[in-house]
Parts: structure tokens; sequence; C-alpha cells
């Protein structure tokens, strides 16, 4: 019995091993470049609000984190076989970013030297608001408006 479940465990790892790879991690608003092993024709992604994908090169794939959530990413090659693909985790910052929920409401900071409002995909809308505001603010003032 005990030869019989090792192998079965042996199997099935052999024919599943994409389902044990770690998920793909990125952050909001943040880029990673992926290098592909064989030249990409197709890029799909199961959810656009949460993450875009660009196709750099013939072997290399861009990903910009939206929104929070969860997605995948599938790579096709010209004959439409399947030469990537993975699950997608869209986050926050966890390093460097701070978020203050105060009677319901999220504030999200980020605080790299310092503390400083950011605006962030769920948080409270007037401050959202408040905050693009001011950044707006700023770079139509570096444009010379």
């Amino acid at each position: 019995m005990t030869k019989f479940f090792a192998a079965a465990i042996g199997l099935s790892l052999a024919l599943a091993p994409a389902a044990f790879a770690d998920s793909f991690k990125v952050s909001v608003d943040q880029t990673v470049a992926v290098k592909i092993a064989a030249p990409a024709n197709s890029v799909i992604i199961g959810n656009a609000t949460v993450a875009d994908v660009a196709v750099h090169d013939a072997n290399t794939i861009l990903i910009t984190g939206k929104a929070f959530g969860t997605t995948n990413v599938v790579v096709l090659d010209r004959a439409g076989k399947e030469i990537w693909a993975n699950t997608l985790n869209v986050g926050g910052e966890p390093d460097t970013g701070l978020t203050i929920v105060r009677k319901g409401a999220v504030n999200s900071y980020s605080c790299v030297d310092k503390c400083r409002a950011t605006p962030m995909v769920g948080d409270q809308p007037e401050y959202f608001q408040q905050v693009m505001q001011t950044v707006t603010g700023k770079a139509d003032s570096a444009k010379g408006n």
C-alpha cells in the first residue's frame, strides 16, 4: 500500500507541476518584466481591471498592477500552444505603504522617507478626490499651467 501511495503522489506531481507553483505577485501601479522562454504571440489576461499585460518584445512581457485582486495570465506561441501561465496577485506595497481606517473610511499613505497621502483604489471617495486634486495641481504647475 505504501508503494502505491508514493507512486500516486509522484505521478500527480509529474502531471500537474503548475498546481504547486507560487502565484506571481505585483503591486498596484507597478510594472514588472517577465522573460518568456519561447517567443510570445498572444497574451491573455483574465481580468483586465486587475492588471494589464503588454508584449515588450518576443520574449518579454510587461505586467502592470491596476487594482487589488487576483487574476491569471496566459501566454501563447504562434501555434496557439501555452508557453507560460500563472495566477497573478495584485496588492499594495507592504514595506512602505500605510493604510488608515477610521469609521470605515480608508486613507492610503506612502511612507518612503515620511508618510504622504497617496491615492489608492478603495480609498474613501472624498479623500481620493482631494489627493488627486493635489497631484494633478502639482503636475499642472510643473507644466506651467
